[in-house]
């Protein structure tokens, strides 16, 4: 099975050992990749516990818990990657989050920040630059035109020109 952070490598050779605890990310990337599997796994004991203990206070167990299992997990892009180094003790990764919620395409789009600390690389925080559907809504238009001779929509009876339209 290839692992579902869209590396090139299988689960057991990527992100499954960091989540298993047989060994620590090595970078802020792969962290970051390994907390993206744990969501499609619906590991939410993995996600806590790679997060920072300064950034989970405001931590929703629940509400990642019914986020990570009503969605249907499509793939991860990572964009940008900012330190994070085995040596570096900050990084930061920007990333995207595909996934449909209802049949409806959504996608995360974040810059998270990550510390290097003893228990390894932690999710620290993140700014979102969106979180929702991928496409804009498209506009309802009416389909139903009303010609300057027609009745008015209003219903005084008068031609529209004469009415509404005037």
């Amino acid at each position: 099975m290839s692992c579902p952070c869209g590396s090139t490598l299988s689960l057991e050779q990527c992100c499954g050992p960091i989540l298993a605890g047989e060994r620590p990310a090595a970078t802020a990337e792969a962290m970051m990749r390994a907390r993206y599997t744990a969501y499609t796994r619906h590991d939410i004991d993995f996600i806590m516990n790679s997060t920072h203990p300064d950034g989970r206070d405001d931590s929703d167990i629940e509400a990642m818990r019914a986020w990570a299992e009503s969605a249907d997990w499509k793939g991860l892009e990572i964009l940008q990657v900012e330190a994070g180094g085995e040596q570096d003790k900050r990084g930061l990764v920007e990333f995207v989050a595909h996934y449909e919620l209802g049949g409806v395409k959504q996608h995360h789009h974040e810059v998270s920040g990550f510390l290097n600390t003893d228990a390894g690389w932690q999710f620290r925080d993140g700014k979102v630059l969106h979180s929702g559907p991928s496409e804009k809504p498209k506009p309802i238009v009416n389909e139903l035109k009303i010609g300057r001779n027609d009745p008015c929509s209003c219903g005084s009876g008068e031609k529209y020109k004469k009415c509404c339209g005037a």
